[in-house]
């Protein structure tokens, strides 16, 4: 079992080194704040033990950029109420999102702009070894774990599938024949919008030595943050809800682990808002959108309800000289959504989705025991995954549903089905030799087969005059006007894509604590299709991108341990780039901005990343990082008649993201002790599209450097039962914006974009008791 040696988990959190004496220009958090402290008691005592290269290492003998956090990230610093929260503490990623919904994974440059249920990230999602394709699937909970590893750069042998930008391994806490002191605990946590958290791991051996079993839950409720102005309601209120039982069985050799999980999660209420150009601050038809950012305005509903269930089935054979490994995985997804697409009060768009995945996957995978100069890993693997879609949108007549009063988009209705079908085959290896005591080798190697197929029905009304309906309680399922146009078109498309991953790393053990690596991986991300079409032109076959990586990285343990100083400096060679155009469509619903998918023939990036953790003193922890980014696209030409848009930069990849961490413990002797903890974390200006790259007459569709902020005080009783945290997030409670999209469309008269603002500041107190 793998593990980290600490009493409490060393934090990575991410800051630049050559900024710490300059100004952070200015106070934002994209979400709550991460925290986590290190003991720094013992120095000898904090190797962090992973499974980035599927064994047991120390993570600063493993060539490659890995962040690793421990459980205490998450039990008692309040990380984890979504997944996406695990990239605030990674230099050079992000994976913003507002409540507990799809989370934008990102990292160095690398990430989906296009959020369509059946587009697979290229940043893979492993919760226990499976891969988790559906990214609406990925923002649950993380709680009760042992730790979550974040692999930089692609990791195209060992972890498979589409991980061209990382791999983000979730592994939870299992059962133990042999529990330890404070392995079960209870959480109680409040925060602002009365946000209440129960939180609790249990576990217990049913018969010594052969059957143990291990049950999780998490609860959380949320209030809404925002005022809508049109219906005096409170929106963004949030409902979620996660249980899993795992049953760990052992008998000589064998070893057998059964987890299963359960989600129910609900929101009440939007989150967006429009934003203006104009000086008199009018957005369209003389509405002018609310400038304070606890507000929203919108007619339609807007609330979603998701269900999600799966499980695994590990089994572990150890014939001695090697372990043969099964991992089944089963997982499935089921929304309900409702939205305002226009978010305003005006009825312009609304839109309705009812859709679902379900996958399952199959690995072998066979690896050497021992340790001798020659290591190996060979395996199989088998991925099927079922997609299905309905998804609906409508402009309804005046006076049909409550409105602001003086829209003058025509009625339009629209609806798109669609299923999606993925199976793919691969066969890999991983091969590792040490040449001599302090030279290796590892070379590793997949080939993949996938084949892809799309049965895709669309239909939208052919004039506003003959759009009617029987109903509008209902108004998705109940249309029934006129059909045609270049709106209602069908297709059935399919593809089988071979793709060939691989890597060489060679590393030198320059002094005992000293590594120098270069690593070198080519990575793939499966084709696809453009689920989001809506015109024909639009529905097109999106190739696999390839992406080239030169890694050169250097970590160190320095004076016992208690200094770790990690340098990583890196080249991307990006080919086919799977990219998000947004712009206006005339053919869409009342002539909204719509977005499709297409190819970007060759991009680069071109980056570095510093890391540093200190224990100067008893009691004291640093934490220090710096994210250097550069992201360009080489060849970028819009399909069907578009724009060059060679020399624009990727979305969300900042030049620059800085951190600092420190935390400071006083131990009372009989009385407990008392920890002090802070961390700023900054990012500079990134951009949210492709196109516009604005800064000044669209700067709504990007980002200034912004700067995290948080802190907190802990107490802890002498018997390390009871652990009590008060918490302050946004310290310096910033404005900014956590996402955008494009709307601005000169044709319908509307001038602005729609924006998404990040929390405030928000506090809270949590309770974490051990037994």
């Amino acid at each position: 079992m793998t593990r980290l040696k600490t009493k409490k988990t060393g934090l990575t959190i991410a800051i630049s080194l050559a900024a710490l004496g300059a100004a952070l220009p200015a106070y934002a958090e994209d979400a709550d704040p991460p925290v986590a402290e290190s003991d720094p008691a013992d120095a000898e005592g904090t190797e962090i033990v992973v499974t980035a290269g599927k064994r047991e290492q120390d993570i600063q003998d493993v060539p490659s950029a890995v962040t690793a956090l421990g459980e205490d990230v998450f039990t008692l610093q309040g990380v984890g109420r979504s997944a996406n929260e695990v990239l605030a503490l990674v230099p050079n990623a992000s994976a913003g999102t507002q409540q507990h919904g799809r989370p934008r994974w990102w990292i160095r440059g690398v990430g989906a702009g296009q959020q369509q249920i059946d587009l697979a990230n290229p940043v893979g999602f492993y919760l226990d070894e499976v891969y988790i394709s559906n990214a609406s699937a990925t923002g649950l909970p993380l709680f009760d774990l042992e730790r979550v590893e974040v692999l930089r750069g692609p990791q195209g042998t060992l972890w498979g599938k589409n991980t061209t930008g990382g791999a983000i391994a979730v592994v939870t806490k299992k059962p133990s024949f042999t529990p330890g002191d404070n392995s079960n605990y209870v959480k109680l946590d409040y925060g602002s919008y009365d946000d209440k958290i129960v939180q609790a791991g249990v576990g217990v051996t049913l018969v010594p030595d052969a059957l143990a079993a291990r049950i999780s839950g998490h609860i959380e409720n949320r209030d809404g943050r925002f005022t809508n102005l049109f219906s005096g309601d409170k929106n963004n209120a949030i409902e979620d809800s996660v249980i899993r039982g795992q049953l760990l069985a052992r008998s000589g050799n064998f070893e057998a682990l059964l987890g299963a999980h359960y989600r129910k999660y609900k929101t009440f209420g939007g989150y967006w808002t429009v934003g203006s150009y104009r000086a008199d601050g009018v957005y369209r038809n003389g509405y002018a959108p609310p400038v304070d950012r606890d507000a929203v305005n919108t007619n339609a509903d807007e609330n979603s309800d998701t269900s999600q269930y799966g499980g695994s089935l590990k089994l572990d054979f150890d014939f001695g000289a090697a372990t043969l490994t099964s991992i089944t995985g089963y997982e499935r997804y089921e929304t309900e959504s409702f939205g305002d697409s226009d978010y305003t009060p005006l009825e312009i768009a609304r839109n309705h989705t009812d859709a679902a995945s379900k996958q399952w996957s199959q690995e072998l995978r066979l690896a050497s025991n021992g340790s001798g100069a020659f290591k190996w890993i060979l395996g199989a693997y088998y991925f099927n995954e079922k997609i299905r879609s309905d998804a609906a949108s409508a402009t309804l007549p005046d006076g049909a549903v409550p409105a602001r009063p003086g829209d003058t988009a025509p009625n339009a209705y629209s609806r798109t089905r669609y299923d999606h079908q993925a199976e793919s085959g691969a066969a890999f290896a991983n091969l590792g030799y040490d040449l001599t005591d302090t030279l290796n080798l590892t070379v590793g190697a997949r080939f993949t087969r996938e084949t892809k197929t799309l049965d895709f029905r669309r239909i939208a009304n052919a004039t506003a005059a003959g759009a009617t309906w029987s109903g509008y309680a209902q108004w998705w399922d109940s249309y029934t006007g006129n059909i045609g146009g270049a709106g209602t078109f069908s297709g059935q498309l399919r593809r089988t894509w071979d793709n060939f991953t691989y890597d060489v790393t060679p590393s030198w053990k320059i002094a005992p604590g000293h590594l120098l690596y270069f690593k070198y991986a080519h990575g793939v991300k499966s084709g696809g299709f453009n689920t989001a079409a809506q015109l024909t032109a639009a529905l097109q076959v999106v190739e696999p991108e390839e992406l080239d990586s030169f890694e050169i990285g250097y970590k160190s343990s320095w004076f016992g341990g208690a200094v770790t100083f990690n340098a990583t400096a890196f080249h991307y060679q990006y080919d086919n780039v799977q990219i998000n155009v947004v712009g206006p469509n005339p053919g869409a619903v009342g002539g909204t901005t719509t977005s499709y998918l297409q190819n970007a023939a060759e991009a680069h990036v071109n980056g570095a990343e510093f890391e540093l953790t200190a224990r100067p003193v008893e009691g004291l922890q640093l934490n220090a990082a710096l994210g250097l980014l550069d992201t360009r696209y080489d060849t970028l030409q819009v399909v069907n008649g578009g724009a060059n848009l060679a020399g624009a930069e990727f979305v969300r990849a900042p030049h620059v993201t800085l951190n600092l961490g420190a935390s400071y413990e006083f131990d009372l002797d009989e009385a407990g002790k008392i920890q002090l903890g802070a961390d700023a974390r900054y990012q500079s200006h990134q951009f949210y599209y492709i196109t516009p790259q604005d800064r000044v007459n669209r700067y709504l569709l990007n980002q200034p450097g912004y700067t995290l902020a948080s802190a907190r005080i802990a107490y802890t009783t002498p018997d390390d039962r009871f652990t009590f945290t008060v918490y302050v997030n946004n310290l310096l409670d910033a404005t900014y914006r956590n996402h955008a999209l494009p709307q601005f469309n000169a044709a319908n008269g509307i001038t602005g974009d729609t924006i998404q603002w990040g929390d405030p500041r928000t506090w809270g107190a949590s309770l974490v008791a051990r037994f």
